[in-house]
């Protein structure tokens, strides 16, 4: 009994020992994995907004009104056009919708699928504001005809012959685009994107729209980070001597860590 008492009394000490030498390297291992996983999920998620960023329609990006977040409209098809067709085979630069539907013709190739899953086509989207607030006709987020985009109900299709393509605008009568792009480039898009950090839930999301009034509500969601604890999303309009920037900032937060990072994407806006 007594050496049975004494092996016990060993052991828990033994154990004791142990348990004190071995506590901080594997606390020290729970920390650095934690700290790993919030690092990779939050560089995830930037990488994705940076690549998102990269494809947008030019001079589509902006803070988002009164949100925490960011808009833009993804790009869908690009091609360049030589103008629109009238009835009696005129080309009219810019394009103009004069009869129902009106035909664009092509000078590069596009894909049908592509083009009859577009909802809007935009040809020299300036982007322009006047106190942060959109110009009518001007800006993508202010539609007004003429404009730089077409309206919300229009329907594209893709008219091959032979070796020519057009582009067939339906459900557009009386719109005519503002202004003529100087390299001859049409956007054409499906969806608007916002990135939306919601500090409430810790959720980042990915909100997808099929109207360019984002407060209606959104066609999908898709979270991009849990965990988060800070987030700001800055866009800087470019010059004639820079592009414009954007300053995306992270923070997730898990178990008493925090992690922080930062990245710069330039946006390329020569519509």
């Amino acid at each position: 009994m007594v050496e049975l008492v004494l092996v016990i009394a060993l052991a828990g000490v033994v154990a004791v020992m142990i348990s004190t030498v071995l506590s901080r390297p594997l606390q020290g291992f729970v920390d650095q994995s934690r700290r790993a996983e919030l690092t990779d999920q939050a560089a995830t998620a930037l990488n994705r907004m940076a690549r998102d960023i990269r494809m947008a329609v030019p001079n589509s990006m902006r803070e988002s009104p009164g949100t925490n977040g960011l808009d833009f409209v993804p790009l869908h098809e690009v091609g360049r056009y030589q103008g629109s067709l009238d009835e009696h085979g005129v080309l009219h630069d810019p394009p103009i919708c004069d009869t129902d539907p009106c035909r664009i013709s092509m000078v590069t190739d596009l894909e049908a699928a592509s083009v009859a899953e577009s909802r809007w086509l935009v040809i020299y989207n300036l982007g322009a504001e006047s106190g942060g607030v959109p110009v009518d006709g001007q800006n993508l987020w202010a539609y007004q005809a003429p404009g730089v985009v077409t309206p919300s109900n229009a329907r594209f299709e893709l008219d091959v012959s032979g070796s020519s393509q057009r582009l067939v605008v339906k459900d557009a009568i009386g719109f005519r685009f503002a202004f003529a792009s100087p390299q001859r480039r049409l956007y054409l898009a499906r969806e608007a994107v916002r990135y939306r950090c919601d500090l409430a839930t810790g959720v980042l999301w990915r909100e997808t729209f099929d109207t360019l009034d984002l407060t209606k509500p959104p066609l999908s969601r898709t979270p991009l980070a849990d965990s988060v604890s800070h987030c700001a999303f800055t866009y800087q309009h470019g010059t004639h001597t820079r592009n414009a920037l954007i300053t995306l900032r992270l923070s997730l937060s898990k178990g008493g860590e925090t992690i922080s990072l930062v990245q710069q994407v330039h946006v390329d806006n020569a519509p």
